[in-house]
Formats: C-alpha cells, structure tokens, sequence
C-alpha cells in the first residue's frame, strides 16, 4: 500500500455529512459487533468532539471524546479500517482528539489488548486505579479483572 496515503487523508470535526450506514460497516470491519447504526447516531451526537478520517470521500476511521469540557473525559472509537491499518491514520485521528483537548484535565482510555504501545507513543499511560463496569458479560470477561474471593 502506498504510505503516502495518508497525506491525502482529511480529518473532520462535524457529523453533518456523515453516512450513518458506512460508520456502522466501519464498525464491523473491525469486527466490532453490537453497535448498530441508531445507537451509533445516539453516542456520536452527544460526543463533545468526534474526528473523522476521510480518503476519497470514504470513511476510512474515527474516534471521539466524551466530557464535561474541563476536568475530565473519556476517548472511545478509535477505529481505522483494516486496509488502511499501519500507516498513521489512527495516529492523526488521536492527535487531533488530544490536540483539541489539550485543556481538559484527565483524558482515559481503555486500549483494545495488543493496542497499549500504540498509545504508550502518544503519551497515554497506564492508569493504576481505574475501575469499569461492563453490562455485557464479553466486554467485562476481556476487560475487568476478576473479583477476588473473599468468603475464607
């Protein structure tokens, strides 16, 4: 693949022409099920910052921010297609999510597993304290650690 592809990528901050059934497919491409195109539209309208990866006019990433503006907030999304993984894409989606917070106190993250060096590079961090809570059993069993048993 050409590598410098990236350069004709173009980031865009504004949901107003995006194609809700390709933001679903961009989903599935990466194998990421259970998030169908109506509860895409809700998440994504009430994020206070999305960037998307255009090529050619295809959407070919995206990632968003939740937050109260000033202390915290929370990145989800980080997507890019699979044919257009490696080549820096993910990284221009977070540095224009960072770089637009820049103001916002404490930014999480939780990186799918094996992804934790490519944010290690952008100067996340591991987080000592961080607790979750997953309402659905798969999520929760490949991401929260299991409870120990205290009944001795």
């Amino acid at each position: 693949m050409d590598l410098n592809i990236v350069s004709k990528i173009s980031i865009v901050n504004t949901l107003d022409n995006l194609d809700w059934d390709e933001l679903e497919q961009l989903f599935l491409a990466v194998e990421w099920e259970g998030f169908p195109k109506h509860k895409l539209q809700q998440a994504f309208k009430v994020s206070y910052l999305v960037s998307l990866a255009y090529l050619d006019g295809r959407l070919v990433g995206c990632g968003r921010v939740v937050t109260d503006g000033v202390f915290y907030g929370s990145i989800y999304d980080i997507i890019v297609h699979p044919e257009f993984q490696g080549i820096g894409i993910g990284k221009m989606v977070m540095t224009d999510l960072l770089t637009k917070c820049s103001d916002i106190f404490f930014l999480h993250l939780t990186a799918t597993h094996g992804r934790e060096g490519f944010y290690e590079k952008l100067g996340l961090r591991k987080h000592k304290t961080a607790m979750g809570r997953y309402t659905h059993p798969a999520p929760a069993k490949a991401y929260l650690e299991e409870i120990a048993d205290t009944k001795q």
